[in-house]
C-alpha cells in the first residue's frame, strides 16, 4: 500500500550509514581503527539507509501514480514490441512471465523495452547480454569461465579492506547476494575441464538490475540466463533449478535447522518462537553457505530484522582475505602465513581445505555497545558466552567439512 503522508523519515539513517569506508575515503580514519560491534552496525546502518531509499522510491511512484491516473493506465501495459524483446531476450532465456521479471528488475512498474544484445565467445569462456528501456539499463547478465577473470570478479566482492557478500543465495543455489544489490551465481561446469591449478570448471555469473533494488527479484532471470550461458559454453552439466518469480526468502523456526550444518542453531541457547533462522546451505560446490538467526517478524520497513547471529562458510581461496582482514581487525595476528583459527567475544573462524583450496568457517554475534542503537536487537555474554560460540562454530564446520569432503580442520581452542 502506498503510504503518501511517508516524509522526512526516510533520511534519518543517512549521515551514520556513511560509516567507516566514508571515514577512510576522507582520511579520517580507516577500517582497521573500528571495531567488530562498529563495523556491523554500521552495516546495518547501511542496509536500513538503503531500504529507506527502495521505499522513497516506492512512494515517489505512487504519488506519481495517483496524479497521472487517468493517463497511465494505458502506459503501463506491454506492448508487442515490449513481448518480442522479452521473448528473444538473452537468446530466450528469460522464461514465461518475462515482462514481469524484466520490470522487476528495472525497478518500473511500467518500464517499456527498446532492445536486447546478446554475445558468445566460447573461446574466451564469455557470455553476455543486456536488456535496455527507454530510460536506462533493465539486466545485465556477464558470465566469465576462465580462471583469471573468476578471480578478478571475486576481488571485487571479496576485498582486502573487508568487503564481502551478506548472504549465500537461497534455495540450495549455489552463490551469493553481491555488493551493490546484484545476484552472483557459480554453477559447475565440466565441460570446460580443469584449469591450471586442477581446480574443477566453473562460471561466474554476475546478474545487475537497472537499480539497487532486491536481489531475489534479479534471481529467476539470472538462474535462466545463467542455464542458457551454460548450455552455450558446452558446459555439460545440469541446469540449476529455477526458483518463483520474486519469492522472497521466508525464515523459517529454529527446529528446521536441525537436520542441516546449521543444526547448532536449533541446538543453541536462542528457542521459541521469538527466533526465527534463515538458512542458504547450497546443494553441492559453492562459493558461501549461511545461517542466520534474528528475531522473528519485520522491522518498520517490513524487511526481516538484522541477524544477531550468523554462521558462514567460505569456500575459495577469496576467503583468505577475509581471513587476514578479520585477523587484523581481532589481533588475532598480523603474520599473513600464521593468521590461524581464533575466538573473540563477538567473531570467530575455523579453517580447512576444500577441493584443494583454502576454506573458512566463520560465526559473528551482534553484541550490545555504544554503536548499536536502542531499537536494535541483540546478544549478552548471558545469552550466547564464549563457549556456546565455540559449540555452535565447531558443530557447522566439521558438518560442513564433512558434505564437501574438506581436508585438514582446525579449530579454535577452547577460550
Amino acid at each position: 500500500m502506498c503510504e503518501l503522508g511517508y516524509g522526512s523519515r526516510v533520511a534519518e539513517a543517512d549521515d551514520e550509514a556513511r560509516g567507516p569506508e566514508e571515514a577512510e575515503r576522507t582520511g579520517r580514519a580507516g577500517l582497521l581503527d573500528y571495531s567488530d560491534e562498529q563495523r556491523e552496525s554500521w552495516r546495518v546502518l547501511r542496509e536500513q539507509g538503503e531500504r529507506r531509499r527502495r521505499r522513497r522510491r516506492v512512494v515517489g511512484w505512487c504519488v506519481t501514480g495517483v496524479l497521472v491516473l487517468g493517463v497511465a493506465g494505458w502506459a503501463a501495459k506491454p506492448t508487442l514490441k515490449d513481448m518480442r524483446i522479452a521473448s528473444s531476450a538473452c537468446d530466450g532465456a528469460i522464461p514465461d512471465g518475462g515482462m514481469d521479471a524484466l520490470r522487476a528488475a528495472a525497478g518500473s512498474p511500467d518500464a517499456h523495452l527498446t532492445e536486447s544484445t546478446s554475445e558468445t565467445r566460447a573461446e574466451l569462456g564469455r557470455y553476455s547480454c543486456e536488456v535496455v528501456s527507454e530510460e536506462e539499463r533493465v539486466i545485465e547478465v556477464e558470465v566469465y569461465g576462465r580462471r583469471d577473470d573468476i578471480d578478478r570478479e571475486l576481488s571485487r566482492e571479496f576485498e582486502d579492506q573487508g568487503g564481502r557478500p551478506r548472504v549465500a543465495l537461497p534455495g540450495g543455489l549455489p552463490g551469493f547476494e553481491g555488493q551493490m544489490s546484484t545476484v552472483r551465481l557459480m554453477p559447475s561446469c565440466p565441460g570446460r575441464g580443469k584449469d591450471a591449478a586442477g581446480h574443477r570448471g566453473q562460471l561466474l555469473v554476475s546478474v545487475s538490475g537497472g537499480h539497487p533494488g532486491r536481489p531475489h527479484h534479479l534471481l529467476r532471470a539470472g538462474v535462466a540466463v545463467a542455464n542458457k550461458a551454460a548450455a552455450k559454453l558446452g558446459c555439460d552439466a545440469k541446469p540449476l533449478p529455477l526458483p518463483e518469480q520474486g519469492a522472497q526468502p521466508k525464515g523459517v523456526r529454529l527446529a528446521a535447522a536441525a537436520h542441516t550444518s546449521c543444526a547448532a542453531l536449533a541446538e543453541g541457547p536462542l528457542k521459541g518462537s521469538a527466533w526465527t533462522a534463515d538458512l542458504r546451505i547450497p546443494d553441492g560446490p559453492a562459493p558461501m553457505a549461511s545461517c542466520e538467526v534474528r528475531p522473528s517478524g519485520t522491522d518498520e520497513d517490513g524487511d526481516p530484522h538484522a541477524a544477531v547471529v550468523t554462521l558462514y562458510g567460505w569456500y575459495g581461496d577469496f576467503s583468505r582475505r577475509l581471513r587476514l582482514f578479520d585477523a587484523r581487525t581481532n589481533k588475532a595476528s598480523t603474520d599473513r602465513e600464521q593468521a590461524g583459527p581464533w575466538l573473540t567475544e563477538a567473531n570467530g573462524w575455523a579453517l580447512a581445505r576444500c577441493e584443494g583450496q583454502a576454506a573458512g568457517f566463520q560465526i559473528t554475534v551482534r553484541r550490545p555497545g555504544k554503536y548499536t542503537g536502542p531499537e536494535s536487537t541483540t546478544v549478552d555474554r548471558d545469552q550466547l558466552g564464549k563457549d556456546e560460540m565455540l559449540a555452535m562454530l565447531s558443530s557447522f564446520a566439521k558438518k560442513e567439512s564433512a558434505a564437501r569432503g574438506c581436508e585438514d580442520l582446525r579449530l579454535p581452542t577452547r577460550p
